[in-house]
């Protein structure tokens, strides 16, 4: 009987860890979908932020639709005379406020600029929010939103992308299946979202084996696979088009590393930008009149042609 009980207890103790097991998986699993997916939570500010107003800066609010049917709003600053319009893609849970500076700069630089919020963030209509994935069909609504009003103006437009951490993901992807976008600023993008989700386990030490258990639950409750934002699958679309990658040396949220993959996986014309000591995006702070006048000429070498010579 006593042996009989101690194996009983020895049975429950095993279904106990395994529970336990099963449940710290599940939180786990949960936990990073929650990261992927969830929102950033409001507060006060977020109803006050800075417009083109206080800069004095001509503009216009916009709304668009997306190909499922979502209202997003932007900022759109004109130039008459020229066809030659630059969409701008903020980060994960970026704002369009967030690009006012480079935005307006690149205006003053002589180009049309769409500033926008994706889905879910900002002032655009709520909806579940991704990083990456859904928001492709938001980009694609901006750039045709962008050259319709250009087009409706000069007869024509030259488009081209500038972008920031998942932005700068998203320009790499529509200007891989986009052939009319004539050229690429990518500023802090990952490689492959799979890949970044894994290392960041990593960093908390959590096993890697966890990674498909993940990428499973995303596709059954969020109607994807991680593998699908994956710039190392479309990065050699864009070539012959020129293409600009920015990082910092010291990304704590994405690592330099991604970059230098990216730019081994390029066609030409490509070139690679580093800066030294900085963080995630942080290149245009170092400097913001440098860094608006080198993304300026970047984009009027490339819609000149010098790429081509």
């Amino acid at each position: 009987m006593a042996g009989r009980n101690a194996g009983e207890r020895l049975l429950l103790g095993g279904l106990g860890l395994a529970a336990f097991a099963g449940l710290s998986v599940g939180a786990v699993a949960a936990w990073t979908l929650h990261k992927i997916h969830g929102r950033k939570k409001r507060d006060l500010l977020d109803d006050y932020f800075i417009t083109p107003f206080e800069l004095k800066v001509p503009h216009e609010e916009v709304r668009f639709v997306t190909q499922d049917h979502l209202v997003l709003k932007g900022w759109w600053f004109s130039n008459d005379g020229s066809d030659r319009t630059i969409v701008a893609l903020t980060g994960q849970q970026g704002r369009k406020d967030d690009l006012i500076g480079i935005g307006t700069g690149l205006w003053r630089a002589g180009f049309n600029v769409l500033l926008f919020d994706y889905r879910g963030r900002g002032e655009s209509e709520d909806s579940r929010p991704s990083i990456g994935y859904y928001e492709q069909s938001d980009v694609q609504a901006a750039l045709d939103y962008a050259m319709k009003r250009t087009v409706d103006r000069e007869g024509t437009c030259r488009p081209a992308l500038l972008g920031y951490s998942m932005g700068a993901v998203l320009a790499l992807y529509l200007a891989s299946v986009r052939p009319e976008i004539e050229a690429v600023v990518a500023d802090c993008p990952f490689a492959n979202l799979n890949d970044l989700v894994g290392a960041k386990l990593k960093e908390r030490f959590i096993p890697g084996w966890m990674m498909p258990l993940i990428d499973y639950l995303n596709r059954a409750f969020f109607g994807y696979s991680l593998n699908e934002v994956n710039p190392l699958a479309w990065i050699s679309r864009i070539s012959p088009r020129p293409l600009l990658l920015i990082h910092a040396e010291k990304d704590r949220i994405i690592p330099v590393e991604d970059s230098l993959r990216l730019y081994d996986a390029a066609g030409e014309p490509r070139e690679l930008w580093l800066e030294p000591d900085t963080d995630h995006c942080g290149a245009y702070f170092n400097d913001r009149e440098s860094y608006i006048d080198r993304v300026a000429a970047f984009f009027q070498d490339a819609f000149a042609g010098k790429y081509f010579k």
